[in-house]
C-alpha cells in the first residue's frame, strides 16, 4: 500500500493560498467577533473612539425580547420554508416531472428554474404586488381589499422563498432519480409493489443523501436571503417578519449601533455552522461505508 510522503516544499507551495484564506476569511471573521463586544457606532461619540465593553452587549441580548422573538422566528423561516419547504416542493416536481409529458415536464422545469434564476428583487417585487391588496391572491380569493402580505406576513415571505428555491431542489432530486437503476424499480413492478411502496420503499431510502443535501443547502440560502424578506416587509408589520438578518442590518444602519449589529452577525454565524455541522453528521450515517457497519452492528447485537 502507497503511502503520502511530507514533502517540505509543498508548504512553499501551499503558502500564496494560506496567506489569501487568512487575510479573506480568517481575519475578518475574527475582527467581526472582536467589534461584537464594542460600543462601536455608526454616528456619534462612538463611531471613531469605540472600546471593549466585555459582555455589556451579550447581556443586553440575553434581556432583548425583540431578539427572542427574532430568534424564534428566523428558526420558522429557515426551517420552514428552506430546509423543509424548498426541499418537498423540488422532490415532489421532480417525481412529477418523471411522469409528465415531454412538454408539460420541460415547461414546468423551465419555469421552477427560471424562478431560482430570478434576481431577489424581482422575486420581492412579483409577490408584493401579488399579495397585497388588488394583487392576483386577493382577486382570486374574491376580495381585492385584503392585504395578504399585511394578515400573513410570515406565511407569505415563506411561500415567495420556497418558490425561488424549489427550482433548484428540482435539479438536484431529478439528477438523483436518474441515478436509481431501472432494474431495482422494474424487479419492485414484477413483484405488483404499487407506486406508493415504491416511493417510500425504494425511492425515499435512496435518496435520502440527496434529501440532507437539499435541506442543507436550502438552509444556507434561505439563511443568507436577506434581501428578499427585507424589500417585501422590512422585517414587519410589528416585528413578524424581523429575522436575524434584519434585525441585525436595522440594529446596525438604523440605530447605529455596529458593536450590538456585529454581536448578532456573530449569532447568525454560529447558528449556520450548527445546522450545517448537524447536517454532515447526519449525512455520515448514509454513506455506503457506514451504512455497512450500521448494518453489521445490527446483525451482531
Amino acid at each position: 500500500m502507497n503511502q503520502t510522503t511530507f514533502r517540505p516544499v509543498s508548504l512553499v507551495l501551499l503558502a500564496p493560498a494560506a496567506i489569501l484564506l487568512l487575510s479573506l476569511l480568517a481575519l475578518p471573521i475574527v475582527y467581526a467577533i472582536y467589534l461584537g463586544f464594542t460600543n462601536l457606532q455608526l454616528i456619534g461619540p462612538h463611531a471613531v473612539n469605540y472600546w471593549f465593553t466585555g459582555l455589556e452587549n451579550v447581556r443586553q441580548l440575553l434581556s432583548d425580547d425583540v431578539f427572542t422573538s427574532s430568534l424564534w422566528q428566523t428558526v420558522v423561516f429557515v426551517v420552514g420554508s428552506g430546509a423543509f419547504g424548498a426541499t418537498v416542493l423540488g422532490l415532489a416536481l421532480a417525481l412529477l416531472m418523471q411522469k409528465a409529458s415531454g412538454v408539460v415536464g420541460k415547461a414546468v422545469s423551465g419555469l421552477a428554474i427560471l424562478a431560482w434564476n430570478l434576481p431577489p428583487i424581482t422575486i420581492a417585487v412579483i409577490w408584493y404586488a401579488a399579495t397585497t391588496s388588488g394583487g392576483t391572491f386577493p382577486r382570486i380569493l374574491g376580495d381585492t381589499n385584503h392585504d395578504l402580505l399585511y394578515t400573513y406576513p410570515m406565511l407569505v415571505v415563506s411561500i415567495a422563498n420556497v418558490w425561488s428555491l424549489a427550482g433548484l431542489s428540482m435539479i438536484m432530486f431529478s439528477a438523483a432519480l436518474r441515478s436509481i437503476p431501472t432494474e431495482m424499480v422494474e424487479a419492485a413492478i414484477l413483484e405488483n409493489a404499487s407506486a406508493t411502496q415504491r416511493l417510500f420503499r425504494l425511492t425515499l431510502p435512496m435518496l435520502k443523501p440527496t434529501i440532507l443535501m437539499s435541506a442543507l443547502l436550502m438552509t444556507l440560502l434561505t439563511f443568507a436571503n436577506f434581501t428578499l424578506v427585507y424589500l417585501m416587509t422590512g422585517g414587519g408589520p410589528d416585528n413578524q417578519t424581523n429575522i436575524l438578518p434584519i434585525y441585525s442590518y436595522l440594529q446596525g444602519f438604523k440605530f447605529h449601533r455596529l458593536g450590538y449589529s456585529a454581536l448578532l452577525g456573530n449569532v447568525i454565524v454560529l447558528l449556520s455552522s450548527a445546522l450545517g455541522l448537524a447536517f454532515v453528521l447526519i449525512a455520515r450515517q448514509y454513506r455506503p461505508g457506514q451504512v455497512r457497519k450500521n448494518k453489521l452492528k445490527a446483525m451482531s447485537a
